[in-house]
């Protein structure tokens, strides 16, 4: 997996490609604690093509580490699996995500 992260003023953008699964979670995790002063985030999931329960785990957490502190947190470029995943576990409809 391999993770890019680009600040844009307040808003700092995750960009994620390959499988966030048990085995890469724990780098997406050490990967999104600094945030580099950033209020709000964007995960940039194009290159993502499968998530399983571990992912969506980390990806919630940041989710709520980023809203309790005031910030906005969206996910973009949501492939069709992935989209899958978040609309059968109902995540679809408590973040912001788009295709």
């Amino acid at each position: 997996m391999t993770i890019t992260k680009t600040a844009d003023g307040d808003t700092l953008t995750i960009a994620v490609e390959g499988w966030l699964d048990t085995l890469t979670s724990p780098q997406f995790h050490d990967a999104v604690q600094e945030l580099d002063g950033a209020k709000n985030v964007v995960l940039d999931f194009g290159g993502v093509g499968y998530i399983s329960s571990a992912g969506l785990r980390e990806t919630v957490a940041l989710f709520r580490r980023v809203t309790a502190n005031g910030g906005e947190f969206s996910v973009r470029r949501v492939m069709p699996a992935v989209m899958d995943v978040f609309t059968t576990t109902g995540f679809d409809k408590k973040l912001d995500i788009r295709g």
